[in-house]
């Protein structure tokens, strides 16, 4: 599989050059993860699997994705009309996507996808504070992880619901390569908050020396991965 971040940005007013696109991930220019931008349906999906119901993964209005490409979401709403509800693996084409439940919001249902093609397998958790341990099986032996880079400092922002004491948010980069080290030797970082562009040079290399046991690597809206070696196949200029 070949995989290309097409935008990195989070839900914030910040951007520069090569990061500037919200949340989308194209795997082998025919399944989309995400549509942060209406301008990511140029690449003519056949099947666009959406994490979530926030703007900057789903900015999509009835009328803007054509009949003929089905659209998964973990839940049904008006924000994103005709698409259907994922709750269990789906075969598309020769792809196996199993959604996975994710903590992330108060208010919508959110969840990551492991793609499976043959013997190469990813897992692009979107918006995240953690994943249940019940479902951690499903994680083992991913050749690439995509996950969220909203915060560098550990524990990132958690809040709890005033009235069900839930916790919301974003989970730290250090937690995360923690946690994701185990089930994997390549984890990416997109969607980056504000911190990421006080100091883009400064930001990359501090993701970039959480390398240790695994390798990990800051994204850039157009990056494009080889899944079975976890090589960028094209630089940042």
């Amino acid at each position: 599989m070949r995989l290309r971040i097409l935008g990195t940005r989070g839900n914030i007013e910040k951007f520069a050059p090569k990061y500037l696109k919200h949340s989308g991930i194209l795997i082998d220019d025919c399944l989309l993860l995400d549509v942060g931008e209406k301008e990511f349906l140029k690449y003519r999906p056949e099947w666009i699997f959406v994490t979530h119901l926030h703007p900057d993964h789903a900015v999509l209005k009835a009328g803007d994705i054509p009949k003929n490409i089905p659209v998964y979401a973990p839940e049904i709403s008006r924000i994103l009309p005709g698409a259907q509800r994922v709750s269990e693996p789906v075969v598309v084409g020769s792809y196996t996507v199993t959604p996975i439940p994710t903590v992330h919001s108060q208010h919508v249902k959110s969840v990551g996808y492991v793609v499976q093609k043959g013997k190469q397998k990813i897992f692009y958790s979107s918006d995240l504070i953690r994943i249940e341990s019940k479902y951690h099986r499903l994680l083992r032996g991913m050749n690439l992880i995509i996950t969220d880079g909203s915060f560098m400092r550990s524990k990132g922002l958690i809040r709890l619901d005033a009235r069900t004491r839930e916790p919301f948010g974003h989970n730290g980069i250090p937690d995360l390569v923690k946690f994701f080290s185990p089930f994997t030797d390549c984890i990416v970082f997109t969607h980056f908050g504000t911190w990421f562009f006080r100091d883009i040079s400064k930001s990359r290399q501090k993701i970039e020396s959480l390398s240790n046991s695994v390798r990990v690597i800051p994204a850039y809206d157009g990056m494009l991965l080889a899944v079975s070696t976890g090589k960028i196949l094209e630089a940042l200029p």
